[in-house]
């Protein structure tokens, strides 16, 4: 598994190697759920399906009508048509323009004593950004926790004791019950659209 043509190794045109060949992945049935997984494989926290932002590859296109729960370990234990397949009994399916891309999510904290603590930083459309204190709470920080790795329903929002960060504030308006395992499955303001109540001097 590889993401290709986009602004870095988190964010691209999903592409596949099998059979000792790279191919792609179309976009029919694909959303969030096998955005996922394709992340998790390559090692990221989560991701977001963004269609064919990226471009159209070439060669085979290995798979198509991706079906995942979002909790497999490979896509390749996703339900889908089979490998290579990409047409139904009366039509082509898929073409090069329909290639899936995919951003992936990471989170980091940044400034602090350890990797326990400090300004929490997310990595999503291939670059590092802030996320804003603005409705940040407990319930929003155990969300980051678990993206972690810690599991214990443990986390605390400290204020903006680690500074000021840059770049994109990604966040704001951030709402998690407490029970989610990625900020991403939190209510908030649309990705990057943050507003003038925020700068950097309120990065959590």
């Amino acid at each position: 598994m590889r993401l290709v043509d986009g602004p870095g190794p988190s964010a691209g045109r999903v592409e596949v190697y099998y059979s000792g060949e790279w191919g792609t992945v179309c976009d029919d049935a694909f959303d969030n759920a096998d955005a996922r997984v394709v992340c998790r494989m390559l090692g990221y926290h989560d991701g977001l399906d963004f269609s064919n932002r990226y471009g159209a590859g070439s060669g085979r296109i290995w798979l198509d009508e991706v079906q995942c729960t979002g909790t497999e370990a490979s896509i390749a234990d996703c339900r889908h048509r089979g490998w290579g397949v990409v047409h139904s009994w009366f039509r082509h399916n898929c073409g090069h323009s329909e290639d899936v891309s995919v951003s992936c999510i990471a989170v980091r904290l940044v400034g602090g004593p350890s990797a326990l603590e400090g300004r929490l930083e997310v990595l999503y459309w291939g670059s590092w950004g802030t996320v804003c204190d603005r409705g940040f709470d407990d319930a929003d920080a155990r969300a980051v926790c678990r993206m972690h790795g810690y599991w214990d329903g443990l986390g605390q929002f400290i204020g903006n004791l680690y500074g000021a960060g840059s770049g994109t504030i990604w966040l704001q308006y951030v709402r998690c019950n407490g029970t989610e395992t990625s900020i991403a499955d939190c209510g908030h303001h649309s990705w990057g659209s943050y507003s003038y109540r925020c700068d950097h001097r309120d990065d959590v």
